[in-house]
């Protein structure tokens, strides 16, 4: 299947909004990666080593601390592991140094020669695939766990890009996958408070398009097992006043804005395999 524009939207990194701005790209690249928007005074030039240790530090730091745990960085020591999705390769670069054999795959040059950039820089290697999502050249249960970030609800058709992920998994393997939440406190804010859009107006949410629910991320995955669907992601000023006093972790359990799913390929594909290649 041919992939479309829509498809391959994401993947693209930004380009500059004005030819002659290229630090128009870096800042939207920043702010999409370390979850803020870079401060006025003292960023260093983009793509250089500081620009991308200032990056990591902040993704990981107030508002990102959940995700090395989340993720896994830790447990993957000596698997060979897929990054699928958007970013500067951020966190793929963190399973390499704690041991993961990584692969780097995006359809955009672009996009993977600043990931190679930021694995050069800190002395990481890892292989770097230049191929579109759904038809990655890759070998059918070859990789131990792919992690799948921003990228299948850009898609007009996941199920082809899940398949792929489900070829290339070794059975037993793990997906991770991170994706917006439908039902986040922004959701709930609009549901409990209406009379808030009354006196405000309506304010457009972007993501809310592509936002996905427990349910729908389970349903999409049916061929693995073993789903465990969780909630990360809120600032308290996303949350009405009202619901401040509560802790933010629970809350964030609760009306978090990214849903991370982990789910396996059923040992039992390895049998269905067999018998396949004996007819």
């Amino acid at each position: 299947m041919a992939a479309t524009h829509a498809d391959l939207r994401l993947w693209t990194a930004d380009p500059p909004a004005d030819p002659d701005d290229p630090p128009s790209a870096a800042v939207r690249l920043y702010t999409r990666e370390a979850f803020r928007s870079p401060s006025r005074d003292g960023v260093p030039d983009p793509y250089t080593l500081p620009w991308f240790e200032l990056l990591e530090r902040q993704r990981y730091s107030r508002h990102g601390y959940w995700v090395p745990k989340v993720l896994e960085f830790k447990r993957h020591a000596g698997d060979t592991l897929l990054g699928l999705g958007e970013g500067l390769g951020t966190d793929w670069l963190q399973y390499a140094r704690h041991g993961s054999q990584v692969i780097a795959c995006s359809p955009s040059q672009e996009q993977l020669g600043l990931i190679r950039k930021n694995f050069d820089l800190r002395g990481q290697s890892g292989r770097f695939v230049h191929a579109p999502p759904h038809a990655l050249p890759i070998d059918a249960a070859s990789i131990d766990v792919v992690c799948v970030n921003g990228l299948l609800h850009e898609l007009d058709r996941p199920a082809a890009v899940i398949d792929e992920v489900y070829r290339v998994l070794r059975p037993g393997g793990k997906v991770i996958v991170v994706a917006p939440a439908k039902y986040d406190a922004a959701y709930w804010r609009e549901a409990f408070f209406p009379w808030r859009r009354w006196f405000a107006g309506p304010r457009e949410r972007p993501e809310a398009s592509r936002a996905t629910s427990g349910r729908a991320l389970r349903r999409e995955f049916a061929r693995f097992v073993e789903h465990r669907v969780y909630k990360r992601h809120l600032r308290r000023s996303n949350l009405p006043q009202v619901w401040r006093v509560y802790p933010l972790p629970v809350m964030e359990r609760l009306l978090g804005q990214l849903l991370i799913m982990k789910a396996f390929k059923p040992l039992s594909a390895a049998l269905v395999s067999s018998v396949a290649l004996a007819a």
